[in-house]
């Protein structure tokens, strides 16, 4: 993800988690803006990774609103070139902000797009 979507990171004590809805997971607030927790394995077809110690909430600017998902860790920070990321030797699927929560996927909520 590129860093310059990212309007936050909170530690994931700080969601309320509700019962699955699709492929929300829960809710949490930051400056008084509430935004859905979005299980980004679940809706994108992520294959299950090892679990971090202390995972945390990315919150991202949509281009909608705001939306977030749980890092079970961070890896490392990489500079994407040429729209190319590799670490070791093998390429990385660079997540873009849209595709945490699209225009469509709100209403599919009862969440509004509207500011």
């Amino acid at each position: 993800m590129n860093i310059a979507f990212v309007r936050s990171i909170l530690p994931v004590h700080q969601m309320k988690a509700i019962e699955a809805n699709k492929w929300v997971c829960g809710f949490a607030a930051v400056g008084g803006r509430e935004f859905p927790i979005v299980d980004l394995k679940a809706k994108l077809g992520i294959a299950p990774g090892s679990h971090g110690r202390e995972p945390f909430i990315i919150v991202v600017d949509t281009g909608e609103k705001l939306a977030g998902f749980i890092a079970d860790r961070v890896s490392e920070i990489l500079d994407l070139r040429n729209g190319v990321v590799r670490s070791h030797g093998r390429a990385l699927r660079v997540l873009e902000p849209g595709q945490v929560m699209t225009a469509e996927d709100w209403p599919a909520f009862g969440l509004s797009v509207r500011f």
